[in-house]
């Protein structure tokens, strides 16, 4: 387990600080993220401290929309002060957002304390664009600014790299709707096994696994068993154990899912036998995410636009920390369940690891029999390597999808920029060739084509009907 969300740092735990480690230890919680204030006259030394001394504590950045500041321009610089001498462990630009529960204030102080915090909020989202950083995002009877501001948010030029509503606590499914339409992770804390909070519990049965986090924001929020006593890291055993019997799920495999979960949004390094950004579920297929690199460098990609490097597809922040192994591929896979499909895809050419993606692939279909694999491809492989890609795969691979592109050899080179090196190699004849050695090797073939201004989309639709295999358009922009 992780405890995705405390304050390691409150005066509530001065004096037994080492003993509540060790009970997260003995409950079998591995890692927790502890959140560092950068608010006036919070403890900021404190969090960073704490998370310096123990490898499994990492730690954010933030200021809540609660706590007095100074100035933007102050917390810019504070940031920028305590980030870059501690990138390792700080993992997020966190907790920010809206909190509207101000009791007792009158309506002109109401609307002056709005703005306020809007501009807080706006402000570090742009830092954690600029920063690369995922966010964490409290919301307190504000759900509808705050859906309205992080929908401008995820369309930010500078990139949007993955976020997570903490402590979510609205009985309206369609709220939560709008965050995971976004990307955002939801986190569920020990609200949920209240006993008045039967609406929470039902739109945590409608939220997909492979989109929840736990928490305790401790030494808020103690579980049902503890309430009015102080809450700590080990009781997020208690939230798992709920929204595992909410979920209908094995305790055990929603253990290993969350802790995946935290990994890929907070892009961990450290935590055993979990790897960031290998593996990410949209709908009913995994993905398989094996390389950053790419024979081409296509003017749609997302990792390239407006003169920016972002590798956020759904809400995953895909940029590797370091190439997987097949053994680490086949672990992070099966962290996941309830798919039919594995697709080797992610923001990089697969085939470029075509060793391990055929271990991989053969693994995987050892370990569960009649599973689906598909490749998503430029179709470049058997230019890059000289031989016949394709009649490799057959057997491991059930389906290929080929972006092809384009409807000549012009446009392609235009529009995909393919990086052979100068092999004087016609980058489009060799797709057409890959399509048609598939064909001959695989089940199921399509080629795709993005509806580009200058594509012609019906010509390629054509194509593909006379080669013999599917056509698939594809949407610019719409990635996953």
């Amino acid at each position: 387990m992780i405890d995705s969300h405390c304050h390691l740092e409150m005066p509530e735990f001065d004096s037994d600080l080492k003993d509540v480690l060790a009970r997260m230890s003995e409950n079998g919680v591995t890692h927790a993220v502890s959140i560092g204030s950068l608010a006036q006259n919070e403890r900021i030394e404190k969090t960073i401290g704490i998370a310096g001394l123990h490898d499994n504590i990492y730690t954010t950045l933030g200021v809540h929309p609660k706590s007095p500041y100074k100035d933007l321009e102050g917390i810019s610089e504070l940031f920028g002060k305590y980030y870059s001498k501690n990138k390792k462990k700080i993992v997020a630009v966190g907790e920010i957002g809206l909190d509207y529960f101000l009791p007792g204030i009158s309506k002109e102080d109401f609307e002056k304390i709005k703005i306020k915090q809007k501009e807080l909020f706006k402000f570090q989202l742009r830092l954690a664009s600029a920063n690369r950083l995922p966010v964490i995002v409290h919301v307190r009877d504000a759900y509808e600014d705050a859906v309205d501001i992080l929908k401008e948010y995820v369309k930010n030029p500078d990139g949007f790299f993955g976020g997570v509503i903490h402590c979510f606590s609205s009985a309206e499914r369609g709220i939560a709707d709008e965050f995971l339409k976004m990307g955002f992770f939801i986190s569920f804390s020990g609200n949920i096994t209240y006993k008045k909070n039967d609406g929470l519990r039902a739109v945590l049965r409608e939220i997909p696994d492979e989109k929840i986090l736990i928490e305790t924001d401790s030494p808020y929020l103690a579980p049902q068993s503890f309430r009015g006593k102080r809450n700590e890291p080990s009781y997020v055993r208690f939230v798992l154990e709920a929204a595992a019997g909410e979920k209908g799920v094995e305790r055990e495999k929603l253990d290993y899912l969350t802790v995946q979960n935290t990994v890929n949004l907070f892009s961990l390094e450290g935590v055993g036998g979990f790897y960031p950004a290998v593996a990410y579920k949209i709908r009913n297929s995994v993905y398989v995410n094996l390389t950053n690199k790419c024979t081409n460098r296509c003017t749609f990609c997302p990792k390239y636009q407006g003169g920016k490097t972002n590798f956020c597809v759904k809400g995953y922040n895909l940029e590797l920390k370091k190439e997987p192994s097949a053994g680490e591929v086949v672990s992070s896979v099966f962290r996941y369940y309830n798919f039919n499909e594995i697709v080797f895809c992610g923001l990089g050419e697969p085939t470029l690891r075509i060793e391990i993606l055929k271990e991989a692939a053969k693994a995987v279909k050892n370990i569960v029999g009649g599973i689906k694999v598909r490749l998503d491809t430029d179709g470049l492989a058997n230019a890059v390597y000289g031989r016949n890609i394709a009649a490799e795969l057959e057997g491991l691979i059930d389906s290929v999808s080929i972006s092809l592109n384009a409807q000549n050899s012009a446009l392609y080179n235009s529009i995909c920029g393919p990086q052979l090196n100068g092999k004087g190699i016609d980058a489009y004849a060799s797709v057409l060739e890959f399509v048609k050695e598939s064909k001959k090797h695989i089940k199921n073939v399509a080629v795709t084509a993005i509806d580009l201004p200058d594509v012609d989309i019906a010509y390629i639709e054509e194509l593909a009907k006379n080669l013999g295999v599917d056509f698939k358009l594809r949407h610019y922009n719409d990635v996953g």
